[in-house]
């Protein structure tokens, strides 16, 4: 197979969408017959799909696949045809990768992220408790999936928490691959930066203990931040940890109530529920596509030549369905001993608020468990399309 292109450079990516979050057939027939596959993605640019556990680790840890080449290069691939973030932590490479990341990591520490879980926990009794009250049928998304990750990351941000229609739009729009037009996707990066911006001039008159004050201060007395570093790292912190927090969420629920009796082996044994979560983490097909990276030079992955300036996408969601790594691995099995999984990434760019995001996870289960034993689903939810990722828009349930 060593420099030939196994699949036909015309096959499109991402597949067809899906509304539901089980694996995906095409990641699985790819596994076992074309590990490293040619395709072309959403902007006409063509690139490698890598879809095997140790494969995508590789693509993930190995310098020689360059993040900063697939976003700042000039004439490299691209997903879409308008790029986002260019000069965001996202699409950095060591060493500057390593100087962003040094400055916002002591905010997503195991520690801290633990010293907030009695907080997260009093917002999702907030939460259930307007639930509670709410006419039924009632939809998850909007009364509960959606403004608890909202409210943590603001909070920790040190921004408003009522915008959060706003917020989800701008979201959807940064992770648009054929949901909206070009201009709606430029048109939202514009008006993010404009607010953010706004925000970061009040921080500056007016600082506060939180994260925003932090990086500002961090360009301000130091200059280890530049003007546009300090927005795009603001941005990527507030679309990560809301949208992509509030869409696992979705998903996770939507898991458990599909199959009644997931739900209830929570409610009946909540010491599961991390195990569990991270079992949910492993199984949603969330991720229908991944970053691009660029090669930096010649090498050999799964049997095929790839070439300096070629793209990669290795995509996690499929690596966590690979077979030869775990049991099973097309069933949800909530008591799952080995899980190695991916769902945070792995390298230099694994997720530096996963650990924040877990502790969301488990105290809204554990909380909607405890407070709602009967809950169970109303009707089948609505499910964005033409995203990178799958989560339900809509969550509709009773009790």
């Amino acid at each position: 197979m060593t420099g030939t292109n196994p699949l036909d450079p015309e096959t499109a990516f991402p597949f067809p969408h899906r509304d539901g979050l089980g694996p995906l057939p095409e990641f699985a027939a790819l596994r076992r017959e074309l590990p490293c596959a040619r395709i072309r993605l959403p902007s006409g640019d063509l690139a490698w799909l890598v879809t095997r556990y140790a494969d995508v680790r590789t693509v993930l840890a190995d310098p020689r696949f360059s993040r900063e080449r697939a976003t700042r290069g000039k004439g490299s691939p691209r997903i879409a045809r308008v790029t986002t973030l260019p000069d965001s932590i996202l699409a950095a490479d060591p060493p500057t990768h390593t100087r962003l990341r040094r400055l916002v990591a002591p905010a997503f520490t195991v520690r801290r992220a633990e010293a907030l879980r009695q907080d997260v926990a009093r917002l999702v009794e907030g939460l259930l408790d307007g639930l509670a009250a709410a006419e039924r049928p009632a939809d998850l998304v909007p009364r509960f999936t959606r403004p608890l990750p909202l409210a943590v990351i603001c909070d920790l941000l040190g921004t408003p928490r009522d915008h959060g229609d706003q917020l989800e739009t701008w979201c959807d729009a940064l992770r648009s691959l054929t949901a909206v037009p070009d201009a709606a996707v430029s048109e939202a990066v514009e008006e993010m930066t404009d607010y953010l911006a706004g925000l970061i001039a009040a921080k500056r008159r007016h600082p506060g203990d939180d994260v925003l004050s932090v990086l500002i201060a961090a360009r301000d007395d130091t200059d280890r931040l530049s003007h546009d570093e300090l927005i795009s790292f603001s941005l990527v912190l507030l679309a990560g940890g809301y949208g992509t927090t509030a869409d696992r969420l979705a998903g996770m629920l939507h898991l458990l109530l599909d199959e009644p009796v997931r739900y209830q082996r929570l409610r009946d044994a909540p010491d599961t529920i991390p195990r569990s979560v991270e079992e949910l983490l492993r199984y949603a097909q969330t991720n229908v596509q991944a970053n691009l990276r660029v090669v930096t030079e010649d090498l050999e992955l799964a049997g095929v030549t790839l070439r300096a300036g070629e793209a990669v996408m290795a995509v996690n969601s499929s690596a966590n369905h690979d077979e030869t790594v775990f049991d099973a691995a097309d069933q949800l099995l909530l008591d799952r001993a080995h899980n190695p999984h991916l769902a945070f990434g792995h390298g230099v760019h694994h997720c530096v608020g996963a650990q924040l995001a877990r502790v969301q996870l488990q105290e809204a289960l554990a909380g909607l468990c405890r407070r709602f034993p009967a809950l169970r689903a109303a009707a089948p939810p609505v499910w964005k399309s033409g995203l990178k990722t799958r989560a339900p828009r809509t969550l509709p349930v009773t009790w």
